[in-house]
């Protein structure tokens, strides 16, 4: 189990490694639902559609891991809002079947550790502010 959240941990940093480039990151989700229209989906939230743009139109239909990226612009402007609520508490019944995004777990570390990276490597988004 510990290899599986050390591997999941290294995907985080280097997605937000990676989309950090593009503009400065406000939220990253990771979708744990095993439904076929959301298994594997990551939900990626700028701080300007102009920065969102940009990191579409280098990402979409490049590879990551032998795997297509298919990148979408999404209606939803708080993924808080598109979380199953009822998963989070764990009591869920519908199971990764649901159309409400499982969120895959970030400790609150990381996550930390992962923003103040971005605004070391890019201080010119904390200015932007």
């Amino acid at each position: 189990m510990l290899e599986a959240v050390a591997h999941f941990e290294y995907f985080y940093e280097e997605i937000f490694i990676e989309f950090s480039k593009y503009g400065e990151l406000l939220d990253i989700v990771v979708s744990d639902n095993i439904g076929e229209h959301m298994m594997g989906n990551v939900y990626v939230k700028f701080a300007s559609e102009e920065q969102a743009e940009k990191c579409f139109k280098n990402k979409n239909g490049k590879y990551y891991n032998s795997k297509e990226i298919q990148a979408e612009f999404s209606p939803v402007t708080d993924f808080s809002e598109a979380r199953c609520r009822q998963y989070n508490d764990g009591q869920c019944e519908r199971g990764g079947y649901c159309n409400f995004i499982h969120a895959k777990y970030v400790s609150r570390q990381l996550q930390k550790e992962m923003k103040e990276l971005m605004y070391q490597e890019f201080p010119e988004y904390a200015k932007a502010k």
